[in-house]
């Protein structure tokens, strides 16, 4: 099988996997739920995206991987861990403006991913040794996707404030 075949199965199954779970257990608690309370723990999932970053550690990537989509790639994940942080933070103490800032977060680190996974495919990253970030964008990527949408959803829903 090749490596970018490899990617595109285990990365369906992740998503399929995460979206069975937030269909069947977290949706039906994040919809209940008051919308920042909902939203805090959706935004500290994204706080985790600093994770691409270990690509900058010795020996975590080969020597042939394209650093310059790593560096678009990580960096862009740092900034929306930083703001994943700040928007939890924005709604767990209910500041004013929270949801504005919810919805202002979720846009750029959703374009962020976006950008991400246009990166890596562009630049083939599948085809590369990528040491421990194989595991991360076949297991976390999908989770975060997943994550946006119950963030957008929850957003758009009418109910509990």
């Amino acid at each position: 099988m090749s490596p970018t075949t490899l990617l595109g199965v285990q990365f369906t199954f992740s998503t399929v996997l995460y979206s069975l779970v937030a269909i069947w257990y977290v949706w039906p608690v994040v919809r209940k739920a008051p919308l920042s309370s909902a939203l805090v723990p959706l935004f500290l999932v994204h706080a985790l995206r600093y994770l691409p970053s270990s690509a900058f550690a010795p020996g975590q990537v080969g020597s042939t991987v394209p650093m310059d989509a790593m560096r678009t790639i990580a960096y862009g994940d740092m900034l929306s861990a930083a703001l994943a942080l700040v928007a939890a933070v924005f709604l767990w103490y209910r500041w004013s403006g929270a949801i504005g800032v919810a919805w202002i977060v979720n846009i750029v680190m959703a374009i962020d991913w976006l950008n991400a996974g246009f990166t890596a495919a562009s630049r083939e990253l599948a085809t590369y040794p990528m040491g421990a970030n194989w595991y991360i964008i076949n297991y976390y990527v999908p989770l975060i996707g997943v994550v946006h949408v119950l963030i957008f959803a929850r957003l758009l829903r009418r109910g509990p404030n």
